[in-house]
């Protein structure tokens, strides 16, 4: 039997059936379950189509945002303010944060950015900042004895070196300025620093560089490679030009300078006022500053290397360093050349490549080199713990014997009769020689020592008499096998009237004291640098282009060394110097180095009062005195003779050579 459902409860079946469909696919659009109204169409569509992935909700937004700066904890603890049990804490966190926890090692905390803690009593305190940011980020950063318990002796100190020094990477000046006109210069911008900045300065490599301390005034912090920190906030970095801070307060030097291990001339070390090195030398120098008190006055120049001022910690120790020479450097095949060792910090093997593919593992070898070519030489040298190589990449030289014409003579002026020597000094093996002696301006008679009245001389090193006044070239010409070679030297030989001289070569040695006469000067301009000057134990760098001018206050003895334009010694106690015309000081003068200087003039007297002794005096060449005699002798604009050099070497008895322009003897008769 069939059962028929009225036709009402099918409508209702129907009606509620359908908003099962609808609540079904609601449900399924809202969990995702099923795609909404609008993607329908795109279920059956292909998988692979050429639009490109669309992201899943918000997920691309996360991709394109920047990310977080990195959170760091830092922080710089100044004791002793405002009491000597209290620090003030300055935070120096990089990353934003947003909060900060303090736990100063006492069972006390604190959550205030810059606290200042006072402690109960004196005792080793570590503290502890805790930083957080915003997105839950956190970071820790331990400061130990922040008291500053440590009892390290601070010593005076000053190096002095001609050698390359740096600021060794991670040294640091932290302090907070308290002039609103301070100011830091990176990269050529200038930086303002208002008062009550936390400033921080960090080398960030070995770096070369000047700093300059002076009664709490930081007046020059010069580096190569730095950061500049204020606030706890990175600022900029890179190259600091200067720094201009009339005025610190909780300042914190934590500084380590090294001198570079090299064969370089050590002028100085001065530990505690003593004298501990000094001279050419290996020596890897330490100093560190780690100190508080911004009253410690402080100099440091990376080249030449120079530091002056307290320090906590040094140390002196030997370096390994290869050196070396080779003697002959060059000459014709087969060339027998010797090695000698040089190296420096006691090396205990030695392994060299001579360049040609061979070697040796002696100390001092000696190697035949029978091809012509340039050879490069290379020595290795080990000890205990340390390798070191060096290389000249023209120790020897092998060639043919080119013949090359060259000679010197000795003395080039002075008053008529002169007689001079010539000195051969021609290269590749000369076995002829041809001198012919011309007067520029007529053709004067003059005689050579075999009285020939020709004016010429095949003699390898002849002596020449000339009788006439005049100025004279001088032309050799050498031959061997391989041809022939000319050297032609114009007005080489100027012959004067016998005491009518303008500029003389002079050579004096006497057994008599000597003196340097007051008012005596000198003045010149530095023309290279580094160039330096200490008067009264003070160092001073002298710029390129400095007016020097020295002057005697008194009469006084002491020394000159002048080499080929250096100024390399100019010891006197008691001078005034000049620079730019404004008086730098007046006393001793301790150490001098110009390396390079122009326009040289000289005012310098230097006389011996009457006292019998032996003395040798000789003006270009020309013997004025000798043996026993008892003259006042004075000499006039005392100076450098053509080769740049003079030495004064003057106490009971007195060396001098180089030029003067007037010389004055007075006799007294016994």
């Amino acid at each position: 039997m069939k059962m028929k459902i009225p036709r009402i409860r099918k409508k209702v079946i129907i009606a509620f059936a359908v908003g099962l469909v609808i609540l079904f696919l609601a449900l399924g659009i809202y969990f995702h379950v099923v795609p909404g109204p609008g993607n329908i169409a795109h279920i059956f569509a292909p998988k692979v189509t050429a639009t490109p992935a669309q992201p899943v909700a918000d997920a691309g937004s996360l991709l394109n945002a920047s990310l977080e700066s990195p959170l760091i904890a830092d922080f710089l603890a100044s004791p002793g303010y405002p009491s000597n049990l209290s620090v003030q804490f300055f935070d120096m966190s990089r990353g934003d944060p947003t909060a900060w926890l303090w736990d100063f090692g006492d069972n006390t905390t604190a959550v205030d950015q810059d606290p200042v803690h006072e402690y109960a009593q004196t005792g080793i305190y570590n503290v502890t900042l805790t930083v957080t940011r915003g997105d839950g980020a956190r970071k820790t950063m331990t400061a130990y004895d922040v008291l500053d318990t440590r009892k390290d002796t601070e010593s005076p100190v000053l190096i002095d070196s001609l050698r390359q020094g740096m600021v060794k990477k991670g040294s640091f000046l932290s302090f907070v300025s308290a002039d609103s006109t301070s100011s830091v210069t990176v990269n050529g911008i200038s930086t303002q620093l208002p008062a009550g900045s936390v400033v921080k300065i960090r080398a960030d490599s070995d770096t070369t560089g000047t700093i300059t301390l002076r009664h709490g005034n930081i007046l020059g912090c010069s580096l190569a490679d730095a950061t500049l920190f204020v606030n706890g906030t990175q600022v900029s970095m890179g190259s600091f030009g200067d720094c201009v801070v009339p005025s610190v307060r909780n300042y914190h030097a934590n500084l380590t300078f090294a001198i570079v291990p090299t064969t370089g001339e050590v002028r100085q070390v001065l530990i505690n006022g003593s004298k501990i090195l000094a001279g050419p030398g290996n020596s890897y120098i330490v100093v560190t500053e780690d100190t508080m008190d911004a009253a410690n006055d402080l100099t440091v120049v990376a080249l030449p290397g120079y530091y002056e001022g307290m320090v906590t910690r040094f140390s002196i120790s030997s370096a390994l360093i290869a050196g070396f020479t080779a003697s002959p450097p060059r000459g014709d095949p087969p060339l027998n050349v010797s090695f000698t060792d040089l190296s420096a910090g006691l090396p205990v093997t030695w392994s060299w490549d001579f360049g040609d593919g061979t070697g040796s593992s002696e100390q001092d070898p000696v190697h035949l080199y029978t091809s012509p070519g340039t050879y490069a030489v290379s020595l290795t040298v080990k000890s205990s713990d340390q390798t070191d190589t060096a290389t000249t990449e023209d120790a020897v030289i092998v060639t043919p014997p080119r013949v090359v014409a060259n000679f010197s003579a000795r003395p080039l002026t002075g008053p008529e009769p002169l007689t001079v020597r010539f000195s051969d000094q021609s290269t590749g093996s000369p076995w002829a020689w041809n001198w012919t002696f011309q007067e520029t301006s007529s053709n004067l008679t003059f005689y050579n020592t075999a009285t020939s009245p020709f004016a010429v001389s095949t003699d390898q090193n002849p002596t020449i008499t000339f009788t006439d006044v005049g100025t004279y070239n001088v032309w050799l010409t050498v031959n061997n096998i391989y041809g022939s070679s000319d050297m032609i030297k114009t007005g080489y030989i100027v012959v004067t009237s016998p005491y009518n001289i303008s500029n003389n070569d002079i050579v004096v040695n006497t057994g008599k004291p000597g003196y340097l006469e007051k008012d005596s000067s000198i003045q010149f301009v530095v023309s290279n640098t580094p160039a330096s000057i200490t008067l009264n134990g003070t160092y001073r760098e002298l710029p390129k282009g400095a007016i020097v001018r020295m002057v005697a206050d008194s009469d006084q003895q002491g020394d000159i060394t002048i080499d080929s334009n250096r100024i390399l010694k100019f010891d006197f106690p008691d001078m005034a110097v000049y620079v730019n015309g404004e008086l730098l000081d007046v006393g001793e003068i301790d150490s001098i180095y110009i390396p390079s200087m122009d326009r040289f003039q000289t005012g310098l007297t230097y006389y011996f009062p009457p006292n019998a002794a032996p003395t040798y005096e000789a003006i270009n060449g020309y013997r004025v005195l000798s043996d026993l005699d008892n003259a006042w002798i004075r000499i006039y604009s005392l100076g450098m003779n053509e080769q740049g050099s003079l030495s004064l070497i003057s106490g009971n008895s007195t060396y001098i050579e180089g030029a003067e322009n007037q010389t004055v003897q007075d006799w007294i008769l016994q």
